[in-house]
């Protein structure tokens, strides 16, 4: 069994598509609707995921703010995170907080899978 995945974006319709995609190629999927709840996501999932896919511009903690918090917990420093943001500079924001790698959205669900696929720890 492969370890699920982390959708965090505080845009419900596309946080909820992304999910519906995800599932459908084969993943296990978790929701959260920003950093603080992403947070509390991660501490209340009985195994660590895969990889967490990750928005940067939300409400309340931004993914800049998730990926430092994170980053301070041991057992969640290494997790891979990919970043989905329609920022220009989502790539640079990716190497900042050390992503696996970055989307831009919108993306084609092929991309998202291939990334997923790639960053993804079994």
């Amino acid at each position: 069994m492969s370890r699920p995945l982390l959708v965090v974006d505080d845009d419900a319709d596309l946080r909820e598509a992304l999910e519906e995609v995800l599932r459908d190629a084969g993943f296990e999927v978790l929701g959260a609707s920003n950093g603080k709840h992403a947070l509390e996501v991660l501490g209340a999932m009985p195994e660590l995921p895969g990889l967490i896919l990750l928005d940067m511009m939300m409400p309340v903690l931004d993914g800049g703010g998730f990926a430092r918090a994170m980053r301070q917990v041991p057992e969640w420093r290494d997790l891979p995170v990919l970043v989905f943001s329609a920022s220009a500079n989502a790539r640079q924001v990716a190497e900042e907080i050390g992503a696996c790698g970055h989307l831009r959205k919108p993306v084609d669900v092929d991309t998202l899978v291939e990334a997923v696929r790639k960053c993804k720890r079994p």
